[in-house]
């Protein structure tokens, strides 16, 4: 059974203070569905944990350099 993503109580927006200023952003654990996505982890690429396709792009970048 789907639950309610709690982070957004449902919504599918929460306000962010990123930047410095409050905007409201479609919420990264559910994607703006309003139900919560098992498989979402919303904080991995703040720890690091997201695919390397950009490292990637960078260590070739530098390599040529």
């Amino acid at each position: 059974m789907p639950r309610e993503c709690m982070p957004c109580r449902g919504t599918g927006k929460v306000i962010s203070n990123l930047g410095g200023a409050p905007s409201t952003v479609t919420c990264p654990w559910c994607e703006g569905g309003g139900v919560r996505l098992a498989a979402v982890d919303a904080q991995a690429k703040w720890l690091g944990d997201e695919p390397a396709q950009a490292d990637e792009s960078q260590t070739q970048a530098d390599e040529s350099g």
